[in-house]
């Protein structure tokens, strides 16, 4: 895991909704970055639908990598 400082600013022209911070202030909070390794295609979006299940967050940042040997 990795943390870091990130900002972000919820704009009420696009509904937003924020869990932390104001409509229209830009916000500064700490995030962990969580890497996790997923064997196959079925338990990787299992794995991503539960992410976006629990996250606080109106929209989740997430990145899918697909590892090959070569």
């Amino acid at each position: 895991m990795t943390s870091s400082l990130q900002r972000f600013l919820p704009v009420a022209e696009k509904g937003a909704v924020p869990h932390t911070g104001q409509v229209g202030v830009l916000k500064r909070t700490e995030e962990v970055l969580v890497h996790i390794l997923c064997t196959g295609e079925e338990v990787t979006r299992k794995a991503v639908e539960a992410l976006k299940r629990t996250h606080p967050y109106e929209e989740v940042s997430y990145e899918v990598y697909k590892l090959e040997d070569f």
